[in-house]
């Protein structure tokens, strides 16, 4: 983690450094919280395939191939290990602003 450098000038250019600062913080943790739901919208998903494996498996009913079908016009695209990699790293998502 990269620590700041304290802000020089006065008192008002602080202040404005702060609240710049503050304000990317709020855009960053706005990202973050997307970023959140989206992989729990993911994992409830994967969790109600499971699920319905699970059922097919022990019934011998019909192919669980087709719950994936269902599930992919969710409003998301699916995401591959790759783009998961990329969220849970936090790429391209750190703040790099130094007064």
């Amino acid at each position: 983690m990269e620590i700041a450098e304290k802000p020089t000038g006065n008192l008002g250019q602080s202040l404005e450094w702060l609240r710049k600062e503050l304000s990317e913080m709020q855009v960053q943790d706005q990202r973050l919280l997307l970023t959140l739901r989206h992989l729990q919208s993911i994992l409830e998903e994967l969790h109600a395939e499971s699920a319905h494996w699970e059922d097919a498996r022990s019934s011998g009913g019909s192919s669980p191939i087709r719950a994936r079908a269902g599930s992919e016009g969710r409003g998301h695209q699916p995401l591959s290990s790759r783009g998961l990699a990329h969220l849970l790293r936090g790429e391209d998502s750190r703040r790099s602003s130094l007064p």
